[in-house]
């Protein structure tokens, strides 16, 4: 115990020493392989953001060809009760489809089994979705110094194992100092670094999002823009077409007028030629 109490005191002053004032410009590597963050944990560093630009690039858009108007087409909303007879159709139609069973339809990908090869990860995932409590606690016995419970009579390998816990505990308190000294040092400008980083991300996902939504409107636009020229064409094209359409029935109607008259008159010289015939 006199040994454990001799390094704690080493430690003690390496870790009294003032904070470097001196900047540094690059993050500190602490000795278990891990840089410090502003948080005061040991984690690993990111990587430093390059220069390389990103590859994302906005692209003309091409719109695939479709044979629904839905910013021109109308009906649903202009012709009352149309909706409720087109949901009707739907809902008859689904009714007669045959449903789909997901394990044995050749339609849809095969079912995927999460941790089929660990078993023990499987159980644990099953304990969760089950909410049930997790039997596995935290041993915080390892974190204490205790004497062997038999006292000064205890055997040698009670002691021994004591003597050993706080060998263990005096090197982790001394990784824990060191880092803390790092810390002090380098953590300020890691931690800015990291804060640069993530700037840097937050940018660069702000710019794909804005450009992806600009392609979004530029698809609509440009979907709103045909199909309100194509459907005033069919517009006209349909005006054109009752146009044609009534005339051919008032045509039909003149055609048939003009027939009856024709028979009438007919009729009439049938009749004047009989009534010559009997004269002479």
């Amino acid at each position: 115990m006199a040994r454990a109490r001799g390094g704690r005191q080493s430690n003690g002053s390496a870790a009294s020493d003032g904070p470097d004032s001196r900047p540094s410009t690059s993050a500190a590597v602490l000795t278990d392989g891990t840089s410090a963050n502003g948080n005061g944990a040991a984690v690993q560093a990111p990587p430093v953001a390059g220069s390389s630009k990103d590859t994302f690039s906005y692209h003309a858009v091409e719109l695939a060809p479709t044979d629904a108007l839905p910013y021109f087409d109308r009906d649903l909303e202009l012709q009352p009760g149309l909706r409720s007879r087109v949901d009707a159709l739907i809902a008859e139609e689904q009714s007669s489809m045959t449903p789909i069973d997901p394990s044995t339809s050749t339609r849809l990908p095969p079912a995927y089994e999460l941790f089929s090869s660990r078993p023990d990860l499987r159980a644990e995932l099953e304990r969760v979705a089950s909410g049930q409590p997790s039997t596995h606690t935290l041993d915080t016995s390892r974190y204490t110094l205790p004497s062997p419970a038999a006292g000064e009579s205890a055997p040698l390998a009670d002691w021994q194992a004591a003597v050993d816990s706080a060998h263990a505990q005096l090197g982790h308190m001394d990784v824990r100092l060191k880092n803390i000294e790092l810390l002090k040092r380098y953590g300020s400008n890691a931690w800015r670094l990291s804060n640069f980083q993530q700037e840097q991300e937050i940018r660069l996902l702000t710019e794909q999002l804005e450009a992806i939504r600009e392609e979004t409107n530029e698809v609509n636009r440009l979907r709103q823009k045909e199909q309100l020229d194509v459907g005033s064409k069919l517009a006209t094209l349909e005006k054109r077409w009752t146009e044609l359409i009534s005339r051919g029935l008032q045509l039909e109607v003149a055609n048939i007028t003009t027939q009856q008259e024709v028979d009438l008159l007919q009729s009439k010289k049938r009749k004047l030629e009989a009534q010559l015939s009997s004269l002479e």
